[in-house]
C-alpha cells in the first residue's frame, strides 16, 4: 500500500480498532487498491464491515471518521454483516469495483465472495453513466467556449467515468489488468468506446494547467454517449 494512503488510513484504524476490537473487517478499493491514489485529488474508498453497528457503536466511531474528513476524504461505507451479504444487487457497481481491486487492511475478506448479477450491474451501469452523459451536455451547452469550466468538469468526472468503464469491461467478461490506462484501452476495444479520450483526461488529474478544449470535450461526450447505448443494449450473455 502507498505511504500517503497508509499515512491517512493507519489512523483511523488505529482508533476504531480501540472500539471495535477485532469485531469488525476493513478493506480499502478504488485508486488506494490499485497504487494509483494521488493525495489531494483522489478518494480513498474505505469498506468497514462490522458484526453490529449500535446508536452507541456509531456515537463511539465518529472520532476515527471525523480523521479522515479532515484529510479531505469521504467517510467511509458502513455495513452489518448481514446487511452486507445481501447489497449486491443495491449497490453492484460498488461491489464489483471492489472485487477488481481491494485490500484488506482489518479482520476477514468480506468483499469475493458475493456474486452480482450481470442485470442489476448492467442496469445500474447505464443509469450512472446516463447521468454522467446529462451533466456532461448541460455543461458543454453553458460552457462551450470556456476551456477552463470544460477542464475543471472533465477532470472532477473523469474518475467516476473510468470506473464504470472498468465495472463495464468486467460485466462484458473482459480481465482488468489493474493500471488504469491499460484498463481503459481495454474497455475501449471490447465496448467500441473511444476511450482514449478519457486516458487523456485521466492523466491531466496530475497537471496544473487543466483545461479541455471544446473538441476534446466532444469526444468526452460522445465516448460517454456510446457507453451508455452499449450498456442499454447489453444482454446477459455478452451480446449487444
Amino acid at each position: 500500500m502507498q505511504t500517503e494512503v497508509r499515512q491517512i488510513i493507519d489512523p483511523v484504524l488505529e482508533a476504531i480498532d480501540r472500539e471495535l476490537g477485532a469485531g469488525y473487517s476493513a478493506v480499502v478499493y478504488g485508486s488506494a487498491a490499485r497504487g494509483e491514489f494521488l493525495d489531494g485529488l483522489s478518494d480513498l474508498n474505505v469498506l468497514l464491515v462490522c458484526d453490529a453497528l449500535r446508536s452507541d457503536t456509531l456515537r463511539r466511531l465518529g472520532a476515527g471518521l471525523l480523521a479522515l474528513r479532515h484529510r479531505g476524504q469521504p467517510f467511509p461505507l458502513l455495513f452489518e454483516r448481514p446487511e452486507w451479504d445481501r447489497v449486491a444487487d443495491v449497490f453492484p457497481i460498488e461491489v464489483a469495483d471492489m472485487q477488481l481491486a481491494h485490500e484488506i487492511v482489518r479482520g476477514s475478506d468480506p468483499v469475493t465472495g458475493i456474486r452480482v448479477q450481470p442485470e442489476d450491474l448492467r442496469r445500474c451501469l447505464e443509469q450512472e453513466l446516463r447521468g454522467k452523459l446529462l451533466r456532461l451536455r448541460q455543461v458543454f451547452a453553458v460552457h462551450a467556449a470556456e476551456p477552463s469550466a470544460l477542464g475543471d468538469v472533465a477532470v472532477n468526472t473523469v474518475s467516476s467515468i473510468a470506473t464504470l468503464l472498468r465495472v463495464a469491461l468486467k460485466l462484458h467478461g473482459g480481465v482488468d489488468s489493474g493500471d488504469t490506462p491499460a484498463c481503459l484501452a481495454r474497455a475501449g476495444a471490447t465496448l467500441g468506446v473511444d476511450s482514449q479520450v478519457v486516458v487523456e483526461l485521466w492523466a491531466r488529474r496530475r497537471r496544473p494547467d487543466q483545461t479541455c478544449s471544446p473538441e476534446v470535450f466532444e469526444r468526452y461526450l460522445s465516448a460517454v454517449a456510446t457507453a451508455v447505448r452499449v450498456m442499454d443494449q447489453f444482454t446477459p450473455g455478452g451480446e449487444t
